[in-house]
Formats: structure tokens, sequence, C-alpha cells
């Protein structure tokens, strides 16, 4: 049933038109409630399954049930994470707030049953990373360090509680947008005000100002290809971040300043013709755009074109460049030299090398 072209999205939007419910109900109908358990548990949105099955009176109650017990589950994860940054906070870490999909529910104030991800995603500064460890030791989570090669990315670390169970976790990065093989392509200490994260609720959990986040999660969603695997998932950040007061002169200047306009245009657009996220025209008029979107977006079936791979994914990457892929592959292959020399251990020819041949598909 997910499987048919546009069903998917109709699942992650909010709020679905009288055809749309149709064709939901019509698919339904042939398929049934195990099928489609079965197929959303595969693809991990079993929450906004159950959302929209309830909104339709398709065996609500049992959807129902299943949408209580993630709401119960992420309970549970949020009392953890408000521990986590009560001690960060007593050992004296300023510098980290939770970002991506829980970020997003928890500044849009949305249902927390919402959230179907096995971890918890949080950006920190580098430079407090020994006051974080220190304070996950504390709490006697296991630490597992991730590295591109010599160059540490981030760390995830992983509570011992059976409530929640062992395959959960909570990840820091210590870039807004870490990746593996390539740089950063932006600097946290250049969008993100430090001294106005802010706290959700009556919890220790921080948060960053609107305006940051809805940057970064825009951004995030290039890192996919803008439709691999979370793929449609990724664009329920972007539908929760438009609820909250944005300032989208601000994201338009920062996309001009860090060189991520066409990055940040092809995941709007898509939010806003798939998904019908009120997003600033003006913000989406990139050139580049549409051709990043020939590769993603299937404009027929209104859908995404589903896992890109290989050289396609290279492809799609150099397509972001806001200059042309003829420069973005020039960035690809000769990344900045602190960036090469903190992954290879070296910024002379070998390195370069090495590195040319690790970013192949």
């Amino acid at each position: 049933m997910l499987e048919q072209v546009g069903l998917l999205p109709l699942f992650i939007k909010e709020n679905i038109t009288a055809d749309e419910g149709d064709r939901i109900e019509k698919a339904y109908q042939k398929t049934g409630k195990d099928a489609l358990l079965k197929e959303a548990t595969a693809r991990k949105v079993i929450p906004f399954v159950a959302r929209t099955c309830v909104a339709l009176d398709l065996d609500a109650d049992f959807w129902s049930e299943r949408l209580e017990d993630y709401r119960e589950r992420n309970r549970k994860i949020l009392a953890m994470l408000d521990r986590v940054y009560q001690t960060l906070e007593k050992h004296g870490v300023r510098k980290m707030f939770v970002t991506e999909n829980v970020g997003a529910l928890l500044s849009a104030n949305g249902d927390i049953g919402l959230f179907a991800s096995g971890d918890v995603d949080n950006c920190a500064d580098v430079s407090e990373r020994d006051k974080i460890y220190s304070a996950f030791e504390e709490l006697g989570f296991e630490r597992k360090e991730r590295f591109a090669l010599r160059n540490q990315i981030s760390c995830s670390f992983h509570p011992h509680d059976a409530e929640i169970g062992d395959a959960f976790y909570i990840n820091v990065d210590f870039h807004p947008l870490a990746r593996l093989k390539l740089p950063c392509f932006v600097d946290a200490d250049d969008f993100v005000d430090w001294d106005a994260l802010y706290t959700y609720g009556d919890t220790a959990i921080k948060l960053p100002p609107p305006d940051a986040l809805m940057y970064i999660c825009l951004l995030h969603i290039s890192l996919h290809s803008f439709s691999r695997a979370p793929d449609a998932r990724l664009y329920l950040d972007i539908i929760h971040m438009a609820k909250c007061p944005i300032h989208y002169e601000s994201l338009g200047e920062w996309a001009a300043r860090d060189h991520t306009q066409t990055r940040l245009a092809t995941a709007g657009m898509i939010a806003k013709t798939l998904f019908d996220v009120d997003i600033p025209g003006w913000l989406l008029k990139r050139q580049g755009a549409n051709a990043v979107l020939k590769q993603v977006y299937d404009m027929t079936g209104n859908d995404l074109i589903y896992e890109p791979h290989g050289l396609k994914v290279l492809w799609i990457e150099l397509l972001c460049d806001d200059i042309g892929w003829w420069h973005g592959l020039k960035e690809m292959a000769f990344p900045n030299k602190e960036w090469v020399a903190a992954t290879y251990g070296g910024a002379g020819v070998l390195a370069y090398l090495k590195h040319m041949l690790r970013i192949l598909p």
C-alpha cells in the first residue's frame, strides 16, 4: 500500500483533502490493517499511519492503541532526556541542544507520539566535549565515538534502560550537519545564538531559536539527497518548524552567505508542493533547484523518487552547488586543508588522493 506513488506522503502531511482521504480509504480496504502495519513497521512510520487512520475512522480503535504506545514510549524518552540535560547543566555544558526531528517536534509543541526513530539527535560545540562525556558517564551511559577516519564528528550514548530498550540511544553531533566523507558546509557559530537557547516546557531540555533549527532541518534533508531514507519523514521536521515564528529573511541571508541557496530552495519547494507547507515563494526562486528536483521529485505522481544511489547520489550533491556542478566537483575533490589534515593526518598530495578515492561511490 505505501509503495503506491504519492501515498506515503499523505500519511506525513497533516491536513489531507477529501479526495486524498478517499484514496487512502480505497487502498486500505484492499490491503487491510495487518498488511499495512507490517509495511508501516518496516518504513518506521507507524505513528503517522496510525494518526491518519484514526482521523479517517479506519479501524480507529486498533490504530489509536498503536499511537498511544508511541506516546508512552516517548514520554519515557523525554523524561530521560530531561535528566540528561539537567546533568549537562550541572557539568557546565552551555552549547548543546536537541536538533532535527525531536527538536522540531518539541519546538512546535507537537503530538509527542509522532516520533518513531530510535535515537534523539543533539548538536553541541566540540569545545565542551569533555564536559559532555563527564555528564553521560555520571548517568551510566555507554559511549561510542564516531570518526571520519581520524576526525571525530559525533558520539552516541547508550542507556541501560529496560523500559525504553537497548536499541535506543542519544546522538551528539559536533557539527550542525555532520558528514563522513566531506566537511560540514555550515558553522553553527554563524547562525546559532548560543545565548538564546531555551528550555522545553518545564524541563531542562534545550532547544535552539526557531530560525536556526529551521535552517538546519532544511539543509539536513539535502544530506539525504532529498529522497533517501528516512525520505518522506524528513519533511515532517519542516511541517513542524513552519508552525513556529520563522524569520525567513534570516534564512535567506544565511543561505546566501553559506552558499546553500540551492539546498534550501530544493527542500523548501518539495515541502511546499508535496506537503502544503507555507514557505515564502521568494525563498524558493533558485534556478539550480529545478535541476535537483528533476532527480528527486516525480511531478506526475506527486511523490519523491525514492532511494537514489551510487553515481546518482554524487550527481545530486554536485547539483546542489550554488555556482554549478563543475564548481561542486572542485569543492568535493579539494575540500579545505584544515578538514583534510584533521581527517587524513596531513594535507599533502597523498592525502588528497586518498580523499578522492574515498568519495567515489
